[in-house]
C-alpha cells in the first residue's frame, strides 16, 4: 500500500507507469492487466451520500458511479475508485452488506469486499482523493491538447474556451 508520505512525492504518477490516456475510463484495461480482474463500469443511481462504490469479486471490480451527475464528476468518481484499487485498498477488506443494495447485478455470495465512500480511514481516503485529483489533472491536460470529445458538447466548448484563454495569458 502507498503511504500518505509517499503520495506527496511529485513523481508518484510517473512511478505508477500508467499508460497515456485522455479519458479515465480508458484505464480499465490497465487495471485489469495489473490485477487479473476485469473492470466493469456500472452507472447506478446511488444514495445521495454515496458518490461512487466498488464491489470486488473474485474475477471483477464493479465500479459504480451516478449517471445523474456531469461527465466530469462521473470521471472523477471513477478515478477515485480506480485509485483505491491502484493503492491496494481492496486487498484486505471484509465483505459488506451494502453490496446487495448498490450492485443488484452482483451476486452477494461472490462479493469479497465493498469500497464505498461512507466510512474510511481518513488518511486512506485523503490519499485516494489526492491521487485521483493528480491523475484526473494529468488526463484532462492530455485531453485538452487532443481533439477528442468528452461526449458532452457544452463541456467541450467551455473547456476549450477556457484553455484558449489560459494559453493567451502572458
Amino acid at each position: 500500500m502507498w503511504s500518505a508520505r509517499r503520495l506527496r512525492r511529485p513523481d508518484l504518477l510517473a512511478e505508477l507507469k500508467l499508460p497515456h490516456v485522455t479519458n479515465i475510463r480508458d484505464l480499465s484495461g490497465e487495471i485489469t492487466r495489473r490485477t487479473g480482474r476485469r473492470v466493469i463500469l456500472e452507472p447506478r443511481e446511488l444514495a445521495p451520500s454515496v458518490c461512487g462504490a466498488c464491489a470486488v469479486t473474485e474475477s471483477a471490480f464493479h465500479v459504480g458511479y451516478d449517471p445523474r451527475t456531469s461527465i466530469l464528476h462521473q470521471d472523477h468518481t471513477i478515478a477515485h475508485e480506480f485509485c483505491h484499487l491502484l493503492l491496494g485498498h481492496h486487498e484486505n477488506r471484509p465483505a459488506s452488506a451494502l453490496s446487495e443494495t448498490i450492485f443488484t447485478s452482483v451476486d452477494s455470495g461472490t462479493v469479497q469486499m465493498m469500497l464505498g465512500r461512507t466510512k474510511y480511514d481518513e488518511d486512506e481516503e485523503r490519499d485516494t482523493e489526492q491521487l485521483a485529483s493528480l491523475l484526473q489533472r494529468q488526463i484532462i491536460d492530455r485531453w485538452l491538447r487532443s481533439d477528442e470529445s468528452s461526449g458532452d458538447d457544452v463541456q467541450d466548448r467551455v473547456t476549450h474556451t477556457l484553455l484558449r484563454r489560459r494559453e493567451a495569458r502572458p
